[in-house]
């Protein structure tokens, strides 16, 4: 894995350092991205410990491989392995104005916070039948958290399952929002297009929201493209803004990163707030959820890692009752989206496949709303672009996904 980010690297003209051996401490004056290659699960810990106590954002720790994100200005001592590039995260221009067909330009490119609220709203017009638009709460800076739902009226006699989306969680995870949208419009399109999901709509209803963190977005296009947490005030005094949405949710929820004895630091990336549920994000969506009936299937789209984890995420020592059943669906559905563009996807708990992480909306669906086949799915890449995939693999990512969904869809039983 490391060989093939030095590649991928060189490929793009980043300049690639390769540190063996790491014995004094370092000062870091630009943004920088270190992949760490270890060799066991005591110095995998000891790692994710150090990169806490430096207030560091951890982008990925999958196999022993671990990608830690360095900002300007800040220092580091880690006697590893590491391949080292310079971050560039530029914010790309506004795209111009957009049509409304999967295989034209709307996908060509990422889109800000108006433009896919336009999209949305767009969407519900031209197929007021099967789309309507839902606001479900405010978020902290008091934008509506919109929800797409998608339902065919035609076979609303029948007893049917629904089936939940998420996307953008993490600011950050452009990639997720662009996939939430184009299974939205792919439910919503005729049966006719390439990639359509129209026949699932015959046993089920979806609930898609594609931003969960708007406020967190919409910074990420204006002021620091590579922001994580909602955009939250902690208080009057607080020194840092935001909470970590994805540790702040009502199930194992702790104050504390890695079991440390002491509460995570606010200015962390990580930071899982004072209480759970304390993000207004966290809060609405989780309401929203509790109204829907039957919901068989939840999905929180993110990136990057190319994996379908299970819950648990808060520990890698317990199982569900149904992991088998999770796990069996996982591998099918990883082998179908293989089938697509070759992209290859790994399955297992999210504890187990990325780190430990309490409070995480996965575990929350689970366990207290119920919905049996919970996943987070982490789409391209592995890292050699992580969160500044190129756009020109938006529809790719849209188009495996589709077939993703479409195989869960079809493994739970009706």
């Amino acid at each position: 894995m490391v060989l093939s980010l030095l590649l991928g690297l060189q490929l793009l003209g980043v300049a690639v350092v390769l540190c063996l051996d790491q014995r004094v401490l370092e000062h870091i004056t630009s943004p920088t991205l270190r992949r760490y290659a270890l060799d066991s699960k005591y110095q995998l810990d000891k790692l994710l410990e150090s990169a806490e106590e430096h207030n560091l954002d951890v982008w990925s720790a999958k196999n022993l491989t671990v990608d830690i994100y360095f900002p300007t200005n800040t220092s580091f001592l880690f006697d590893a392995p590491f391949t080292e590039s310079v971050v560039h995260a530029a914010i790309p221009p506004v795209p111009n104005a957009f049509d409304w067909h999967l295989n034209t330009s709307f996908y060509d490119a990422y889109h800000p916070l108006e433009q896919v609220e336009q999209f949305i709203s767009g969407l519900s017009s031209q197929f007021p039948k099967l789309v309507e638009t839902v606001a479900i709460g405010r978020s902290a800076e008091q934008r509506d958290i919109l929800a797409i739902k998608v339902s065919n009226p035609a076979t609303s006699l029948r007893r049917k399952k629904t089936i939940v989306l998420m996307g953008a969680q993490h600011a950050r995870e452009w990639i997720s929002l662009s996939t939430a949208l184009y299974l939205a419009h792919g439910l919503a399109d005729n049966s006719s297009v390439s990639h359509s999901l129209s026949s699932l709509l015959d046993s089920y209803d979806f609930h898609i929201i594609p931003v969960a963190n708007p406020d967190g977005y919409k910074y990420t296009w204006e002021v620091d493209r590579l922001w994580y947490k909602n955009r939250q005030v902690l208080g009057p005094v607080a020194k840092c803004i935001g909470i970590d949405m994805n540790r702040n949710w009502g199930y194992k929820w702790k104050s504390k990163i890695l079991g440390k004895s002491i509460p995570a630091d606010p200015c962390h990336p990580l930071y899982p707030g004072d209480r759970p549920f304390q993000a207004p994000e966290t809060n609405n969506i989780a309401n929203y959820v509790a109204t829907l009936p039957n919901v068989s299937v939840f999905l929180d789209l993110r990136s990057y890692g190319q994996i379908i984890a299970t819950p648990f995420s808060y520990s890698c020592k317990r199982l569900t009752p149904d992991a088998e059943d999770q796990l069996e669906a996982a591998l099918g559905a990883a082998h179908v989206t293989a089938k697509v563009h070759a992209t290859m996807y790994t399955t297992g708990s999210l504890c187990s496949t990325i780190y430990q992480a309490p409070g995480n909306v996965v575990d929350w669906m689970y366990k207290r709303a119920g919905i049996k086949y919970s996943y987070a799915v982490l789409l391209r890449d592995t890292g050699t672009y992580g969160f500044n995939l190129p756009p020109e693999w938006i529809k790719p990512v849209g188009e495996e996904t589709a077939k993703m969904v479409e195989y869960i869809a079809t493994f739970v039983p009706h």
